[in-house]
């Protein structure tokens, strides 16, 4: 990563970055070690944007959470939150607990990215976040963006809602919490009203969901707001995962299953000559 540390007009150095980039871990760490390296390069490599990263490890095991300062500091995180789900848990998918969880006072534009995704940039000197930050400045009606390319297994599937945002950037009726930037000032003051910080909005059965990407999806979609899936840019993302059936909502969960996809993606785009 490069040292994105940036000085105001007076000298001083800023007290926050530009960005807060941050992953939701649970248990996994054998993917998260291989995958959490991958999106950070690809995220941070020769960004020209101030950032700080962030580990919120909720409900993660105590032998595996034991073994996550050691490894943070290696993988440059600023920042690693151990919680427990003991008190004051959301309702629905255990996801919900950490996503809610992610927003803090004084952050202007947030990336939430879950330990299950990988990430790879097919033109190096493009910069993600730079990208994001420059369509939140000129559409003041996206609150959110989200991308991942792998979206065709989603049983909620992906439709364009209106005309594109812009050249490459589609307006769409949905997104998945997966890898979401968020503009927070936009973002946070509608999710509050629509009852997002709540503890027992959210359902998980299968027969009824709602859980933290319909919410995001419910504030990105209503009041005149779009949601941005930038499907030309060149990085690509995917979720390391399979739906166990094809119209199911649910994904397997399987260890082995998500390792053999990264292999997979792995071999990819090294053989496309793609950077993470």
């Amino acid at each position: 990563m490069v040292d994105t540390e940036v000085r105001g007009d007076d000298g001083r150095r800023n007290a926050q970055p530009t960005w807060r980039i941050a992953f939701l871990f649970h248990a996994d760490l054998a993917l998260f070690s291989r995958t959490v390296i991958r999106c950070l390069d690809a995220l941070t490599n020769s960004t020209s944007e101030s950032f700080e990263v962030v580990v919120l490890a909720d409900g993660t095991p105590e032998h595996v959470a034991d073994k996550l300062p050691g490894l943070a500091t290696g993988w440059g995180i600023d920042e690693l939150q151990i919680r427990s789900r003991k008190r004051y848990v959301a309702s629905g998918d255990p996801s919900n607990n950490g996503h809610r969880r992610m927003f803090v006072p004084g952050v202007r534009y947030l990336v939430v990215v879950e330990d299950d995704v990988v990430m790879y940039r097919t033109e190096p000197s493009f910069d993600i976040l730079a990208a994001c930050r420059e369509l939140f400045e000129l559409h003041p009606d996206v609150p959110v963006l989200s991308k991942v390319n792998d979206y065709h297994q989603w049983s909620w599937k992906l439709l364009d809602e209106g005309p594109p945002i812009e050249a490459g950037v589609r307006s769409v009726n949905r997104l998945s919490t997966h890898f979401v930037a968020y503009d927070v000032a936009r973002f946070v003051p509608i999710a509050e009203r629509f009852g997002g910080f709540d503890l027992d909005v959210f359902i998980d059965r299968p027969d009824l969901s709602y859980n933290w990407e319909d919410l995001v999806s419910h504030v990105g979609t209503t009041g005149g707001r779009r949601i941005a899936f930038p499907e030309s840019w060149p990085f690509h993302v995917f979720h390391c995962d399979r739906k166990v059936d094809p119209e199911s909502i649910y994904h397997t969960q399987w260890p082995p299953v998500k390792a053999e996809i990264l292999a997979e993606l792995e071999r990819r785009y090294r053989s496309a000559g793609a950077t993470a």
